[in-house]
């Protein structure tokens, strides 16, 4: 009879699929909306900061900002240098992602600068690639153009791709989609800078006085408040631009949106009633995102039988992606429907691969559909199953581990092609990779692979031939396994099926030695596990992280791309790819990045404060200021039109008035004192305070974030280390069985 410990082997990975946890809790809620409100409070520091800043060093009757922006679909843009009068070049070099942005219909602001009224020069030089052809060779392109400074801010625009056109930007809509300032919106957008995006349009709309902002202006705002995670923002302005909008697409792309970020945060019956009131009205091109959407909600809920539902009822099985098909294999299995769920995850693991993404999710299928073969006794089925599964790739440790346990299974009958093998798929898709499969080969059914498990030759007793022969094969795919990172559970559960199986067929001293092997195995990885969690509460892992990419402000878009090497993050692999981790790591990102933002804030301000302090002040009285009103009055000369027609009526000559010699005095007076000055001294006073109480509250803030994330990593450290200690009692239980054998054996 099989240990338990072999039982969970076997069990590992089920036809369901990894559950989300259940709603979040009431405490987990008010810390999410806490860094919401942190989150907002900010963006409007920065903005009275900006707004004072912009005030002293800008005024608008010397301002000008010069935007670069891009006509060249083909092409990316890698560096602009521009000069004014014939001044010194500002340079600005472009990454991929920015260079995208710009492609993208999006303006980057590269210089600002202050010019006295008047006429002015400007030249450019833009170099660039092609996006398509790596190995093609670099342009340029130069221009110079010549622009009237007036009262007003001048804002002129460099078009790449058009020789280097110069434009100078007026009559436009303020808030509209050819306003500089969105399409500048639009590029930080692009390069993942949502905070500066979104701080740049509340600008916009404070220089408007709040008046109502055109449609184009709320998308883009909406936009940049839930890429930075602020839903409750974002679900406002999509609310009030439901009423009037004529856009449906627009507005079921905004809807899939939030309720994917309803999903991802934990918010599974939210997220999937906000999707169902989309049925009816939901626009075509949107079929696909909203079954995909909604069917992972339902699954999450273990409502399988409506994600069946949600999956099928359109027939549109031809539009949707290899993801949703294999959640539908998953979801048809889990309903009853075993069948139809097994032949779809068959396609899905022959279908062709065409990238990396689709390569692991075939692995994935066929690493799904192997084990559930596996746990209806049918050994036979699995084997082709795992042996389809990449020899080096995310799941090829848990394929080898089942390619060995479907030898030693019963093999079951074989499948009809109908249920297994769909014939449509081509006839080889695996040519040209390398599967598990070639670990079945009978010619590496040789006697060393004794040896190459670290085996010297041993003779078996009272054994059967067949069942010698059905050890050697499963030894294969373990003796690859065991040689892998013997940190891996995988790896470890490997090295206890060997010493499992040989003392099934009577290699008792052999399996002894495996035995003992592994259970310094497994000490040393509950040691590390233990040393782990030390880490974690140090909070070394979440600060390796975060430093990695400490000033982006991606928000919610951000994604972790790789981990540190160090051993708290291999245990947590799994357990980092969660929803609820990413999300928990995303505001604690966002808190992080507030808090170095606030800080730079601070030397901001000081900076400010210089500034007013140095200028002169002279001892100036109110009197003297108003003569100086007085002298500097100019004459508001009237601009008369005259209309002339014929009349018969003749009158006297008209005669203009004459212009008195003199002004009139000006009918100045002193106002009353004001009960507070609200100068720019007094208001960067007032950001300072509010500055510094922000800045405990994102403190507190980052410490319950950092204490969530410690929690589910703690919570993940000690399942793994239950089930180490589980094989350890497995694996010295089989000791205890084979030393008394023995002493048994010697006593008879």
């Amino acid at each position: 009879m099989r240990p338990s410990w072999l039982l969970a082997a076997l069990l590992w990975t089920q036809a369901v699929p990894a559950a989300e946890p259940p709603q979040p809790t009431a405490e987990a809620i008010a810390l999410d909306e806490a860094i919401q409100g942190l989150k907002d409070e900010s963006l409007e520091l920065n903005r009275e900061l900006q707004q004072l800043e912009d005030n002293y060093a800008y005024p608008p009757h010397s301002a000008l900002s010069v935007y670069l922006g891009s006509v060249a679909p083909a092409a990316f843009i890698t560096e602009v240098a521009v000069s004014l009068d014939d001044g010194p070049y500002t340079r600005y070099t472009y990454n991929e992602r920015e260079a995208r942005a710009l492609r993208d219909k999006g303006l980057h602001r590269v210089l600002r600068a202050n010019v006295e009224p008047g006429p002015h020069r400007i030249r450019v030089e833009m170099s660039g690639r092609s996006y398509k052809d790596v190995n093609a060779a670099p342009f340029s392109e130069r221009a110079e153009g010549v622009f009237d400074k007036g009262e007003r801010e001048a804002e002129i625009e460099l078009s790449f791709g058009r020789g280097g056109k110069v434009t100078a930007l007026r009559g436009y809509k303020p808030g509209s989609k050819d306003d500089p300032r969105v399409r500048a919106a639009d590029f930080l957008n692009g390069d993942e800078r949502h905070f500066s995006a979104a701080l740049n349009l509340l600008q916009l709309r404070e220089e408007q006085q709040d008046q109502r902002m055109p449609a184009d202006y709320q998308w883009r705002l909406a936009e940049s408040y839930l890429a930075f995670g602020m839903r409750a923002r974002a679900e406002a302005i999509y609310r009030e631009l439901a009423v009037t909008t004529t856009d449906h697409v627009a507005l079921g792309r905004a809807r899939l949106k939030l309720a994917e970020f309803l999903y991802q945060r934990g918010f599974l019956q939210e997220s999937a009633t906000s999707l169902l009131r989309m049925r009816e009205k939901l626009p075509e091109p949107l079929m696909a995102a909203w079954q995909d959407q909604l069917s992972r909600a339902l699954m999450a809920q273990g409502r399988y039988g409506d994600a069946v539902e949600v999956l099928t009822e359109m027939k549109n099985a031809d539009k949707q992606s290899s993801y949703t098909r294999y959640n539908l294999g998953i979801a048809l299995i889990n309903d009853g429907r075993v069948a139809d769920g097994e032949t779809l995850l068959d396609r899905i693991g022959r279908l062709p691969p065409l990238d990396t993404e689709s390569l692991a999710l075939r692995d994935k299928a066929n690493l799904t559909l192997g084990y559930h073969f596996l746990r209806k006794q049918q050994g036979g089925t699995a084997k082709p199953l795992f042996g389809r599964v990449r020899v080096d790739g995310p799941h090829s440790n848990r394929a080898l581990l089942g390619l060995g346990w479907a030898e030693l299974a019963p093999q079951g009958e074989k499948q009809k092609k109908t249920e297994i093998a769909d014939p449509q798929i081509e006839e080889n898709p695996l040519r040209g990779l390398a599967t598990l499969g070639i670990l079945i080969n009978p010619a590496r059914l040789e006697n060393d692979v004794y040896k190459r498990v670290g085996l010297r030759s041993f003779k078996l007793e009272k054994v059967q031939k067949e069942d010698e022969k059905t050890l050697r094969k499963a030894l294969v795919p373990w003796a690859e396994l065991i040689n892998r990172d013997q940190m891996d559970p995988a790896v470890q559960e490997g090295m206890l099926a060997i010493p499992f199986a040989l003392d099934r067929v009577g290699a008792h001293i052999q399996a002894q030695q495996f035995y003992e092997k592994a259970v310094e195995l497994l000490e040393e990885s509950r040691r590390r596990i233990d040393a782990a969690g030390q880490q974690i509460r140090a909070g070394r892992m979440v600060e390796t992280i975060v430093r990695r990419d400490i000033d982006s402000e991606a928000g919610w878009n951000w994604r972790l791309r790789d981990l540190p090497d160090a051993p708290e993050t291999f245990y947590l692999q799994s357990i980092i790819a969660e929803n609820r981790y990413q999300e928990a790591l995303k505001n604690y990102r966002d808190v992080r990045f507030l808090a170095r933002n606030l800080d730079g804030l601070r030397g901001r301000i000081n900076t400010l404060d210089s500034l007013y302090a140095s200028q002169p002040q002279g001892d100036v009285s109110p009197a003297e200021l108003i003569e100086r009103a007085r002298s500097v009055r100019k004459l508001e000369k009237p601009k008369l039109k005259l209309h002339l027609r014929m009349d018969v009526l003749l009158t006297a000559p008209y005669s203009e008035p004459a212009t008195p010699a003199a002004l009139p005095p000006l009918q100045l007076q002193l106002a009353s004192t004001p009960p507070r000055f609200n100068g720019a001294r007094e208001r960067s006073a007032e950001l300072r305070q509010r500055l510094d109480s922000l800045r405990g509250l994102l403190a507190d803030a980052g410490n319950e974030q950092s204490a969530v994330l410690q929690e589910i990593g703690l919570r993940e450290l000690a399942g793994q280390k239950k089930q180490v200690e589980r094989y350890l009692v497995e694996a010295r239980f089989a000791l205890a069985r084979i030393y008394e054998d023995r002493l048994k054996g010697d006593a008879r």
